[in-house]
This record gives structure tokens, sequence and C-alpha cells, in this order.
């Protein structure tokens, strides 16, 4: 289990608004800033559960609210569908508020918080080519697991794994990630970057 230590409803909102409002600042006003989730900012509320914003400097356009998906469910058509139910709020964390990452034991369900690789091509978080560079900061405890925490990163479904084929095949297309646990360290943190995103 992971806990992701952000900011989810303002009702919830444990620090005083001016103080919520401080920090945000702070972490925009950063030189080079593409984008912040706080697990507050929500887009406006229409039908259902409002999904994370992200916070972004007035010059970005790209949509970068986060889908609940269940990746198992999405390449290899089997279990169910992820929902922002999968991802507890639990009132702590440095913005006032946190989700919790699960320790899945169904090997069928994979529920990950994304933006959709076509919503953030040309955005300030696509960070690719000579001499650009990025920053990830995640706030977190971590419980159990392995997992990728922020970045831009899609192993791939075209190996044969103990799953076999997916059903959806797809190159891998990897960029940046800061990961918690790997296979070769799992009580670690490790950021990678990549050649070929």
């Amino acid at each position: 289990m992971l806990r992701v230590l952000t900011a989810a409803s303002l009702l919830a909102l444990t620090l005083p608004a001016a103080e919520y409002d401080r920090r945000v600042a702070e972490v925009t006003r950063t030189p080079g800033f593409a984008a912040f989730w706080d697990f507050v900012k929500r887009e406006p509320a229409a039908t259902g559960t409002p999904r994370f914003d992200a916070h972004k400097p007035k010059r970005e356009s790209a949509d970068l609210r986060l889908d609940a998906v269940n990746y198992v469910l999405d390449y290899w058509n089997e279990g169910r569908p992820a929902t922002y139910a999968d991802f507890p709020l639990l009132n702590e964390g440095p913005f006032g508020q946190a989700i919790q990452i699960r320790n899945e034991t169904d090997a069928a369900f994979r529920p990950v918080l994304l933006v959709p690789r076509a919503r953030l091509h040309g955005s300030g978080i696509d960070a690719k080519g000579t001499g650009r560079g990025v920053s990830l900061v995640v706030w977190l405890k971590r419980e159990s697991g392995n997992h990728a925490m922020a970045g831009i990163w899609h192993e791939g479904t075209d190996l044969h794994g103990a799953a076999g084929l997916a059903k959806r095949v797809e190159l891998g297309r990897r960029q940046y990630a800061l990961f918690a646990g790997l296979a070769a360290n799992t009580a670690g943190v490790g950021a990678h970057v990549s050649e070929n995103g």
C-alpha cells in the first residue's frame, strides 16, 4: 500500500485556505513549472465524481485531468474498471490531502491514475529532445508494493509474459519516471530517463 501525499476536496482540506494557497503558489512559481496535482483541485462537477485536475501555467492548454483506469482491463481485456473509489482520500499531507494506492491482490486489477498519452502530447510535461530537463517531486509514505509514482512511462505490451500477449499490443514508450520500488531494488526509490520515449 502506498499513500501519495498531496492535497482532495476543498471541503476536506485540513489546512487553512490561506496556507493552502501559499503552498500551491510556492510550487507554481518555480521556474520551468509545468504541472502540479495536489488532489484538492478538481474539474468542475458535472456528473459523477469530478476528476483531479492539475495546477498549470497560464500558457498550458493541455487537458491534464487524471483518469482512473485498470490497465489490465485496457490491455488484456480482463478485470473490472477502476474508479476514483479505488483511491481513498486520507486527509493528510503537505497540501492537506493524500490518496492511498492499495496493494492489490487481484492479478486482473491494477488501478492507476493517468493522463492519456494523446492528451499530454505537446504539453509542458511532454519533455523530450535535446537540452530538455525534468524534475519530479512526490510526497509519499510507502507501505508496500512497487509503483511508478510520476512521469511518462509505458513499458509496452508487445512482449510475451506470464499472462500471454496483450489484446491491445503497443510498443513501450518511455520518457521519464520516478518509481517507488523496482524489481531490482524493492525497498528503494529510483528515477529513470529513457532515450526512446
